[in-house]
């Protein structure tokens, strides 16, 4: 596994797993429950993490921007 994306922001690795997983390329949160454990809340940094054979595509996938105008056409 290779980290591909950290953050302090929870939700911020939720939407990179989702764009992923849209593209059928499995990832796992490290660091996902720590908050939900400790007595008080942490800083922390969360990683997203995929196959090393995934990468370069995920990459690709996680740098693409969305054109939200193209519906508009």
């Amino acid at each position: 596994m290779k980290t591909i994306m950290q953050s302090s922001f929870l939700y911020e690795i939720e939407v990179m797993k989702s764009k992923l997983a849209s593209r059928n390329i499995d990832s796992y949160i490290k660091n996902e429950y720590v908050n939900n454990v400790a007595v008080f809340p942490i800083s922390q940094n969360y990683e997203l993490l995929i196959n090393e054979d995934d990468f370069e595509k995920a990459v690709e996938i996680l740098n693409e921007e969305v054109d939200l105008d193209e519906s508009e056409e």
